[in-house]
């Protein structure tokens, strides 16, 4: 049964990237994922690895974990995903890897980073933890790159309450990733057990004041370790890899995971349904609908938008029941005033540095309704003179 469960969920997968099973493995978090992926390629000590300046703390922790350095780059203005000519511009003799984060459900540019790569010997690693579900010139984000990684943590295109996975295209990276996901620990009991119920609470619990109210609690207790959480204490406040990070999924968990990624195809059409009307009410009035390039199917994780001014738009947006977004209030998110450790410079990546000022994110849960989304649009009518 325990085996059964996880082969299943790497089967369905599979069909959903359009890749063997046997090329997947699954973690206790996509971070976890992507630090296995890094320890696969042997990448560690002096090496350095490309990322761009707009993500979660949680990727520069992974590369810091296994020695190696993080190397921040800008992002496109648009796409907010890396500017490929700003990471070709980074390497260096030492460099191993480029990190392609497919940004809010939009993926990088692979055909630009793919050329770097062949012209480099340099290994492009797809951050895909907001592109499942989305395609990149009419393949699966995750079935292109040598190596990807994704996350099914509890805010995500389909979610297992925490947890990720790994895709190898090579073989023997797929071999070495599965020993990996072999020898890592089991989640405890007690932990797939509050997953369960916060998994519940999250699916049943509206997207209203009480699940706002909710959310707040859940984070607070996270962070100081009373209930499972994407990121601990210890994961905010330093650069050691916190204790039992090495973990694999559950079996709970991958049952979780099979049951839900059969909805994934109609997830993604309702969220892209959902943006769809914001960037046509944007764009009528003369603004900036999110960027969605030819070839590039985005699959809207989040909706980005940029105001004058934060603060003073997600007070109204609260006041309105309007559920905001905040990825990525700052270059590392969610860390904020202290980059040192984490080796970013302010000021080095100009254009994300000021994107992390602006940006909000309109909501796109496929359980919204259609008065839903209307109350999202009525409040972007109050707020038109704040919209960039």
């Amino acid at each position: 049964m325990t085996v059964g469960g996880r082969d299943l969920f790497r089967a369905r997968i599979g069909e959903a990237i359009g890749v063997s099973p046997s090329r997947v493995s699954l973690f206790a978090k996509g971070r976890v994922a992507l630090y296995a992926i890094l320890k696969a390629l042997d990448i560690g000590p002096g090496d350095e690895v490309i990322l761009p300046a707009f993500t979660c703390v949680a990727v520069p922790n992974a590369i810091l974990y296994s020695g190696a350095r993080p190397i921040y780059v800008d992002i496109d203005p648009l796409t907010y995903t890396i500017d490929t000519a700003a990471a070709e511009a980074a390497i260096t003799p030492r460099t191993r890897a480029i990190l392609a984060q497919n940004t809010f459900g939009l993926s990088s540019d692979l055909d630009a980073l793919g050329a770097i790569a062949a012209r480099t010997d340099v290994q492009i690693i797809d951050d895909c933890t907001h592109g499942l579900g989305g395609q990149y010139h009419g393949r699966p984000n995750g079935s292109i790159a040598p190596a990807s990684f994704f996350s099914t943590q509890w805010s995500k295109t389909i979610s297992t309450g925490l947890g990720g996975f790994a895709i190898a295209r090579d073989d023997a990276l797929a071999v070495r990733l599965r020993e990996l996901e072999e020898t890592a620990a089991e989640p405890t009991t007690m932990s797939v057990a509050l997953l369960r119920v916060l998994l519940f609470g999250l699916e049943h619990g509206g997207h209203g004041v009480v699940f706002r109210n909710g959310r707040a609690l859940y984070r607070r207790l996270s962070r100081i370790g009373v209930v499972p959480s994407s990121s601990s204490r210890d994961e905010l406040e330093g650069v050691t890899m916190p204790k039992g990070f090495m973990a694999r999924l559950s079996p709970s968990q991958a049952r979780s995971g099979v049951a839900r990624i059969g909805h994934l195809a109609g997830q993604v059409r309702r969220r892209r349904a959902i943006a769809e009307r914001y960037s046509g009410w944007l764009s009528g009035h003369g603004l900036t609908a999110a960027a969605e390039p030819a070839g590039f199917v985005h699959a809207y994780l989040r909706y980005p938008l940029r105001v004058s001014d934060r603060p003073d738009f997600v007070s109204a947006a609260g006041r309105a029941g309007v559920d905001l977004g905040d990825w990525f209030v700052s270059p590392i998110h969610p860390v904020v005033g202290d980059f040192e450790r984490w080796q970013y410079h302010p000021g080095s990546a100009p254009i994300a540095d000021r994107t992390c000022l602006e940006i909000v994110n309109l909501p796109t849960n496929p359980s919204m309704s259609d008065r839903d989304v209307e109350r999202v649009i009525a409040f972007l009518g109050q707020q038109v003179a704040s919209i960039q």
